[in-house]
């Protein structure tokens, strides 16, 4: 601004500057920062439903008491026709029946006792499952007997509770009660052409008796104790792939290692699957690297034999 003055008149002349802006100030960052909060907002958002979906699902009412015991007792038998459970081959079942069980991709129907024979799948695992509890059920031993379906097969665990033991405290005598339930155990699960795997249990107890053998040899000759058992009863030597002893390294109750419950046998129905995995961890049909005097070689697989 400035001043000057003519015919004794002050003017005064302002000089405006004007700033010309480039065009990408009207673009700056700042709805970058906007657009961030957002994007943030929007993922916290999704990961709140994602954490609450399964949940509230599993919080429907009767399906938490489902999902606790997912074997459902009682019920028609695997070969009657009559029983219908669903079992997604992620081997939850699923509560409830329906018209028919679903069968899935390599899984081979199971028709009567007299019947064809062939591996069950998880769905027909399921209602095998059934039975077994109703058999449990005839012998008074639905309180000692817990199955469950795994994504390895069926699991049947078979456990002292309370003043009922299946042995003799300290011993691999069996009591006749459970002797005859493994006998019906073994004309029942002849039906399949699915194998076995017996392992034995004891509780954290040290064993007092003679000072060469102690719990691995109690659960050991408990397990091929309940072997014998099944074949005297009918079932082919061959089935059984694996008999174990575990003795107290697996306990059914950790927090409670003494507990009388960790006492038990169990018996692994495996499926088709399991059991091809099991003949290529100890079997010859499955390719390896062999590492001897001679140095590594590798071996093609080769088919198991067939078993008499």
């Amino acid at each position: 601004m400035s001043r000057r003055g003519k015919g004794g008149d002050d003017e005064i002349t302002i000089i405006k500057r004007r700033v010309k802006k480039g065009h990408g100030d009207a673009h700056g960052g700042a709805w970058k920062v906007a657009f961030a909060d957002f994007t943030m907002a929007m993922m916290a958002l999704f990961m709140v439903l994602w954490i609450v979906q399964p949940q509230a699902r599993h919080e429907m009412p009767g399906r938490s008491e489902h999902l606790a015991n997912p074997i459902l007792d009682g019920g028609a038998g695997i070969f009657d026709g009559t029983s219908a459970m669903a079992v997604d081959l992620g081997g939850v079942p699923m509560p409830g029946p329906v018209d028919a069980p679903e069968k899935r991709e390599g899984e081979q129907e199971i028709e009567n006792p007299q019947g064809a024979r062939g591996h069950a799948g998880l769905g027909e695992l399921a209602e095998l499952a059934r039975t077994l509890l109703k058999l449990a059920g005839d012998f008074d031993a639905l309180a000692n007997v817990e199955v469950q379906v795994v994504p390895q097969g069926l699991r049947i665990l078979i456990r002292d509770e309370g003043d009922r033991h299946m042995f003799r405290r300290g011993s691999a005598v069996l009591e006749g009660q459970f002797e005859a339930l493994l006998a019906a155990l073994s004309a029942l699960l002849v039906q399949v052409d699915n194998k076995l795997v017996i392992s034995g249990h004891t509780d954290s107890t040290p064993y007092a008796g003679r000072s060469a053998y102690d719990n691995w040899n109690l659960s050991g000759d408990r397990a091929l104790r309940a072997r014998l058992v099944m074949v005297n009863a009918g079932m082919p030597p061959g089935k059984v792939l694996q008999v174990s002893a575990q003795a107290d390294g697996m306990p059914l109750l950790p927090q409670d290692t003494t507990n009388g419950a960790n006492r038990r046998i169990e018996l692994l129905v495996l499926t088709e699957q399991a059991e091809r995995l099991y003949q290529q961890l100890f079997g010859t049909n499955a390719p390896r690297a062999s590492f001897g005097r001679d140095g590594a070689r590798y071996l093609e697989g080769v088919e198991a034999q067939p078993q008499p």
